[in-house]
């Protein structure tokens, strides 16, 4: 089986939700890596999605593990766009600020 990620994921790829309905653009992507210390010891990846018309509405942090498909120009996220408020991926994590 081959994994679903096949490239990298680049700020201006169009991201849809697991139907193929378009959420936004990617903004950039986010690897955070923690302290040895700390109690997150693998790093976290986030990617930052732009919604709104020219990019203009609010910002989705969508971590990895809800990446569905990466495709050469598209990103898949594995819950239809209705679902994202209350997944809580309009809140900007934190470690981020």
């Amino acid at each position: 089986m081959t994994s679903p990620v096949s490239g990298p994921i680049v700020p201006g790829m169009e991201v849809c939700d697991e139907g193929g309905a378009k959420i936004g653009s990617v903004a950039a992507f986010h690897r955070v890596i923690t302290l040895p210390d700390s109690a997150a010891s693998a790093p976290e990846e986030i990617v930052e999605v732009k919604t709104g018309l020219l990019g203009l509405g609010k910002h989705l942090y969508v971590p990895m593990s809800a990446v569905q498909e990466v495709l050469a120009e598209s990103v898949f996220i594995s819950h239809p766009k209705e679902e994202l408020e209350s997944l809580g991926y309009y809140e900007k994590p934190a470690h981020l600020s």
